[in-house]
């Protein structure tokens, strides 16, 4: 991180798009030029952040959900990341709001060796979650790892678990078995908006940080929420 600012001296840069953890640091002033960052851990006070509306997204998810007569809704988020964070408040504030039970659980992202010795946790607190139950992952990638954990324990998807995931990245959501539904969210237009915002910032017509929302706009749905949670013996669901 520290050789940025050389880096883009050297190159002669007229704007950065970045993706770091150093959010709460001014070390890129010096350059003088336009800086976006796609928001990770916090948003940045310093510079513009291309963001999303999380809390919308969670509530989006809770809602998703209560129209099929959950009672018992879960949370599984990344922790210390303000995009998972707030998800999670959006969900929650929304299930409680209607009357729901929920449940969260966090962890880091797991990746190869930390899967093999971090999953214990995830594994016990999905066996410990009464069922059915409706279970937001905070993205796809964490999505699938509750999709690998319920198949490892016969915990079967949609029956007891309904699952739902963000980002709708097709290679994650496909494959899991069964695949995965997914929030769709509309990074096309972002990714607009952040080229129409460094335009605005090199011509001095911005000068001021400014956020780029990006917002979620439909569900893609697959067999891991093919269920409706309605108890009558004369409704095969």
């Amino acid at each position: 991180k520290e050789g940025i600012g050389e880096w883009a001296k050297k190159r002669k840069v007229d704007a950065i798009i970045a993706l770091w953890d150093h959010e709460k640091t001014n070390r890129l002033k010096q350059l003088n030029i336009p800086v976006l960052l796609q928001n990770y851990k916090e948003r940045s006070h310093f510079y513009s952040n291309i963001t999303g509306d999380y809390l919308g997204t969670g509530e989006m998810a809770a809602k998703f959900f209560i129209q099929r007569k959950f009672q018992n809704f879960a949370f599984y988020g990344n922790k210390g990341v303000v995009w998972s964070r707030e998800r999670a408040l959006g969900f929650k504030n929304a299930v409680e709001n209607a009357g729901g039970n929920y449940f969260y659980f966090e962890s880091e992202n797991l990746r190869g060796g930390e899967w093999t010795a971090s999953h214990v946790l995830l594994d016990k607190w999905l066996l410990s979650l009464p069922k059915p139950v409706a279970l937001f992952a905070c993205d796809d990638n964490f999505a699938i790892q509750v999709s690998e954990i319920c198949k490892m324990n016969h915990i079967r998807i949609p029956q007891e678990v309904s699952l739902l995931g963000v980002d709708n990245d097709d290679l994650i959501c496909n494959l899991s078995d069964p695949p995965i539904s997914s929030i769709v969210l509309d990074v096309e237009k972002g990714g607009y908006e952040a080229g129409r915002l460094i335009h605005q910032l090199i011509k001095k017509e911005k000068k001021d940080p400014f956020n780029i929302v990006i917002n979620p706009t439909r569900f893609e749905l697959r067999q891991s929420t093919e269920l409706y949670n309605i108890k009558d013996e004369y409704i095969d669901t």
